[in-house]
Order: C-alpha cells, then sequence, then structure tokens
C-alpha cells in the first residue's frame, strides 16, 4: 500500500526548492538539493511530485493564483471607493486617488515582495510550459488594467488624449520592474514609498485637471486639451 503523503513535508519541499531555483534555475536545480534543505530523502521528494519541473508548475501557479486574488481585490476596492469617496468633480481629488491606489498597489508589491525567490527562478531559465504560463497571466493581468484605465477616462478621471494600451504598457512595466529589482535585494524596502513614487509620476502625467475641480461640469472634465507634465495638472 502506497504511504500517504505529508503535508508539512510537502510544504517543506516547496519551500526548499523556492530557495534552490532561485540560487541555480530549474535546469541545474537538483533534486538532492532540494531534498536536503527540506530535510527529508529523496525517495520522499517522489512520494509529493513526479518532478522538479512539476514542483515548480506548482510554485509558479500559486504565485500567480495569489496575484490574480489580489487584482481580484483590487477591482472590490477601486469599486467601493468610487461608490463611497464619489467621482470627479464631487467630493474626490487626486491626493484621495493616489492614496487608494497606494494601499491597493502596496498589497501587490508585498505579494511580489514574499515570491521574489520566484522571480529570481524564471529569470535563472524555467521551462518553455512555465514560461508561456507567465506569458499568459502577463496578457491578462495588462487586459485588466488597460481596461481601468479605459473606465477612469470614461468617468473623467484620466485625460482621453492618452492611449490606454500605452498607460497599461508603463503601469505592467513598472511593477515588472520593480518585481525585478527585489531579486537583489536582502533587506524589505519601503514598498508604500516604492507604490507612491511610481503613482505621483503616472497621475500627474494623466490625470484629468478638471476632475480635481469641486463643482466642475461633466464637459469641463471631459476636456481633452494637452496638459503640460510637470506643470500644474
Amino acid at each position: 500500500m502506497a504511504r500517504p503523503s505529508n503535508p508539512m513535508a510537502r510544504e517543506a519541499l516547496l519551500e526548499a526548492a523556492r530557495a534552490e531555483f532561485a540560487r541555480a534555475g530549474l535546469e541545474r536545480a537538483r533534486i538532492e538539493d532540494i531534498a536536503r534543505r527540506a530535510a527529508v530523502s529523496k525517495g520522499a521528494f517522489y512520494i509529493h511530485f513526479e518532478s522538479k519541473e512539476a514542483a515548480f508548475r506548482e510554485i509558479l501557479q500559486r504565485f500567480l493564483g495569489a496575484l490574480e486574488e489580489q487584482t481580484r481585490r483590487s477591482q472590490e476596492a477601486e469599486e467601493r471607493f468610487e461608490r463611497d469617496v464619489g467621482r470627479p468633480g464631487t467630493s474626490a481629488s487626486l491626493e484621495q486617488l493616489v492614496e487608494f491606489d497606494c494601499r491597493t498597489d502596496t498589497e501587490l508589491l508585498e505579494v511580489l515582495w514574499r515570491n521574489r525567490l520566484i522571480l529570481a527562478a524564471l529569470d535563472r531559465a524555467a521551462g518553455k510550459a512555465c514560461l508561456e504560463l507567465v506569458a499568459d497571466f502577463r496578457r491578462r493581468l495588462r487586459r485588466w488594467v488597460v481596461d481601468r484605465i479605459a473606465l477612469k477616462q470614461s468617468a473623467g478621471w484620466l485625460r482621453r488624449d492618452v492611449d490606454a494600451e500605452v498607460a497599461g504598457d508603463v503601469i505592467v512595466g513598472a511593477y515588472e520592474s520593480y518585481g525585478r529589482r527585489m531579486v537583489d535585494l536582502h533587506a524589505k524596502p519601503d514598498l508604500a514609498a516604492w507604490a507612491r513614487a511610481f503613482l505621483v509620476l503616472f497621475y500627474q502625467g494623466i490625470f484629468h485637471p478638471a476632475a480635481s475641480e469641486p463643482g466642475a461640469s461633466r464637459a469641463a472634465a471631459m476636456d481633452d486639451r494637452p496638459v503640460i507634465i510637470g506643470g500644474a495638472t
């Protein structure tokens, strides 16, 4: 009769695999080294995983699942913000929008920080199947970001003369860059400061000036005249 798997050993193996994949990459990582890190036998590894590739896929799927969940929570929070705080031209302001996004984006950076070893492993080659998983997730995340930008534009928050597709590339690229920067850090940075620095720069360029004026008319909020970045917006 097959020996039942130990869930605690499985989690220890996954944690050890994260570190080993980050150190050596998927191709060069050895199962015996993963097992040694987890303080189990090599045979115990095969009770839980058929291969090191299978272990990496589970690690990656958990990471992407955490990002998906954070995206879902961010969308729900954004809908509450618009409902409770208000829309542009009423009681909401650029400062409130930055502070709100700073909170949700800091939570996203926390997920990236907790999983920075996975990001390191991806940089050290992770296999075609895993890279395809990441590419598919990136496409879906980018689409979500672009759609949210477009909604903010239609609501009068953001300038309509800025291409939402380009804005989506900027946002996704910035947070990918943050994730890669984390790989080389040993001490946790001020993630809220990272989020705020990007958001201030981004919104100073794309926030619609009429949106922050109390009592602004709908027509004024929709005015699409160019705004000089760095000047009074």
